[in-house]
């Protein structure tokens, strides 16, 4: 018994140490992997890190920007040159994409960021699509195909609304210009009677919370040059703070709306949220006061907030679709008390991925979160498109399928 001790006691100090020596890559439960060599673990949805750590360098990656801070562009040229100039209010200002085709689009900063409603009226026609990821390609070449926006990335879809159910930021390699280019069609969209609505996910919350390990790593780099500060995660604090034009742009939108009988969210709602008898508009007034507090591991004396920001929170919770590690999947009876509550017909949400929108309990829930393709015209990227009250599903090729 005391050799078979030994033993095992050898071969884990083994192990250990040659995890030590060579470093692991730890995958995470959504799939991502840690961008740290040396030993990390997660546990509970909370890294633990063990004394051991190497540092891993990042560094820029070619064509990046712009980044608008004060009346200051930064831009970082395909050499990973750091350039800056100033602009005039007239000025229209380049977005170039570093992707195969090198695309490019221009916007003019906006004049005023509003916050937008909380409920709307049912438009004629509404497209949805969740957890673009910084994926340029599947992103621009979708609107292409169905007829949101030009060739010149400007907004074709008139009084239609487009419905963003967050986590368009982090994993990617472009999501500074899927950002500028929803940032451009909302004021397009709004000329011409339409709506971009861009609600926020899980990924743009831990963000501002500085949270940055779902970062590509020229997105750390380039927050420690502009942010003056080594420290990563007060540069990505920086960058989504309301001192930068996005970062103030994207504290102006909301966690949750309702159009019509739809409620749009990025998680879903749990039926715990009923104990706690908030509105639509006060879900998104007491999210907004705490986003930037990691209430998920870090729980306040705010039962509310607490709530809202975590686990079963509208950024988090994964109870619409599937059986998770801290609950059950809702019950249909669960989920009329929601819908009644909220004076809804449907739930429409992303978050938990699928092979396709996928409805669920009689149409009442929708989930459109799935594994979109990386490159252009792709049928794996996938919408949803309500029109005349009629479900279609429709994908990056532009082709058209009743739901």
């Amino acid at each position: 018994m005391k050799i078979l001790k030994i033993i095992a006691i050898t071969i884990i100090s083994s192990i250990l140490f040659f995890l030590l020596i060579f470093g692991i890559n730890i995958e995470y439960q959504d799939g991502t992997h840690s961008t740290w060599s040396g030993l990390r673990v997660l546990f509970e949805d909370r890294e633990f890190e063990f004394s051991y750590k190497k540092k891993h360098i990042v560094k820029l990656n070619g064509i990046d920007g712009p980044y608008i801070i004060d009346s200051i562009v930064y831009r970082v040229d395909s050499l990973n040159n750091v350039k800056t100039a100033g602009y005039k209010k007239s000025d229209s200002i380049l977005v170039q994409v570093n992707n195969k085709d090198l695309d490019k689009f221009y916007f003019f900063k906006k004049d005023l960021i509003q916050k937008n409603a909380d409920t709307y009226l049912m438009p004629q026609k509404l497209i949805a699509i969740s957890d673009i990821e910084g994926n340029f390609n599947a992103f621009s070449s979708f609107l292409i195909n169905n007829n949101i926006i030009d060739t010149n990335y400007n907004w074709t879809f008139g009084n239609g609304h487009l419905v963003l159910t967050g986590d368009f930021v982090d994993r990617g390699s472009n999501v500074v210009p899927v950002l500028w280019l929803i940032y451009k069609l909302e004021e397009q969209a709004e000329k011409q009677g339409g709506k971009v609505h861009y609600i926020l996910g899980n990924h743009e919350i831990i963000n501002f919370q500085g949270r940055f390990k779902y970062n590509d790593e020229k997105y750390i780099k380039i927050a420690t040059l502009i942010g003056k500060t080594e420290d990563w995660k007060k540069a990505t604090q920086f960058m989504y703070s309301d001192k930068t034009e996005l970062g103030k742009w994207l504290q102006s939108k909301n966690g949750i709306e309702k159009i019509g009988n739809y409620i749009f969210v990025h998680a879903g709602l749990s039926p715990n949220i009923l104990k706690h008898n908030l509105s639509i508009s006060e879900i998104n007034t007491l999210s907004k006061q705490n986003w930037f507090k990691d209430l998920y591991n870090e729980p306040e004396n705010n039962e509310k907030a607490n709530f809202l920001i975590g686990r079963e929170g509208i950024y988090w919770y994964r109870g619409l679709a599937i059986d998770y590690k801290h609950y059950d999947k809702i019950s249909e009876i669960e989920l009329d008390n929601v819908l009644n509550f909220y004076q809804a017909n449907k739930i429409v949400f992303g978050h938990t991925i699928n092979n396709s929108i996928k409805k669920d309990y009689n149409g009442k829930l929708i989930n459109i979160d799935v594994s979109h393709g990386q490159e252009k015209n792709s049928n794996k990227t996938k919408g949803l498109f309500i029109e005349k009250g009629f479900e279609y599903i429709i994908d990056g090729g532009g082709m058209k399928t009743k739901l």
